[in-house]
């Protein structure tokens, strides 16, 4: 299976993308940090990306606690229209299984 990897460089992204490769699956690593084209907040790059892939694992994320508001907008740009972008892509290409990572940041922290 070809699967779009999302977020390929980070620590969980290159991990999966190991794991995939490891299990006979062909990882498609899509990554800003190792291409600064690789945007997920861009509807062709990411058309581009989902050409011929058979799954995605979405890992990308601005990952953090940031600065408190003053980062909010670019959190929300890069996570949650990042997201929507790739989500959109995904459909129209007709790409029917997604693995989505969430993190502390959707659920909150918990009592310790």
């Amino acid at each position: 299976m070809r699967v779009l990897v999302t977020g390929s460089a980070g620590f969980i992204g290159s991990h999966v993308a190991d794991a995939l490769r490891e299990h006979g699956h062909e990882p498609v690593g899509y990554d800003v940090r190792e291409d600064p084209g690789a945007d997920v907040r861009d509807p062709v790059a990411v058309a581009r990306a989902l050409d011929g892939v058979d799954a995605v694992c979405h890992q990308a994320a601005m990952v953090g606690l940031g600065d408190g508001f003053a980062d909010a907008a670019e959190y929300v740009s890069r996570n949650d229209l990042g997201t929507a972008v790739l989500l959109a892509a995904a459909a129209g290409a007709g790409v029917r299984r997604l693995v989505l990572a969430g993190s502390m940041v959707v659920y909150g922290e918990g009592r310790y």
